[in-house]
């Protein structure tokens, strides 16, 4: 009875494992936090050159669609609004790579490359972006 308990274990152990997100399949939002930190990619709805925290997406890594996310650090006044291709800022916080941004999903139609530690103001067509690229 001890063995068929500790093989049930295992197998749900093993089970977990296998459906668990891996780091591609999980949301990424950067460190959650407000503030366009050290490290982050971060998009930017109205371009203020990142003066306020609100209406901001942050990374970590590279996104083939945007049009699958959303906006954080949305007022309360305002309902869930859509990543898409709306940004009209970046900060490019990572501290190893600079960052291409794309008008298509899949890294395709790439039209602007954003050093490390840099910020601008962009078109709004930006449907993917790709860390170190």
């Amino acid at each position: 009875m001890r063995s068929l308990r500790i093989f049930a274990a295992a197998l749900i152990g093993a089970a977990a494992l296998a459906f668990a997100p891996s780091p591609a399949q999980a949301v990424d939002r950067g460190d959650q936090k407000a503030a366009c930190n050290s490290g982050e990619i971060c998009f930017q709805w109205i371009w203020d050159s990142f003066s306020t925290s609100t209406f901001q997406r942050h990374f970590w890594y590279s996104d083939s669609n945007h049009t699958d996310d959303t906006w954080g650090n949305v007022p309360d006044l305002y309902p869930v609004l859509d990543f898409d291709s709306s940004a009209k800022g970046i900060y490019n916080r990572d501290t190893e790579c600079s960052v291409t941004l794309y008008a298509s999903t899949g890294y395709r139609n790439g039209y602007a490359t954003i050093a490390r530690t840099k910020r601008q103001s962009i078109s709004a067509w930006n449907q993917s972006h790709k860390r170190c690229p």
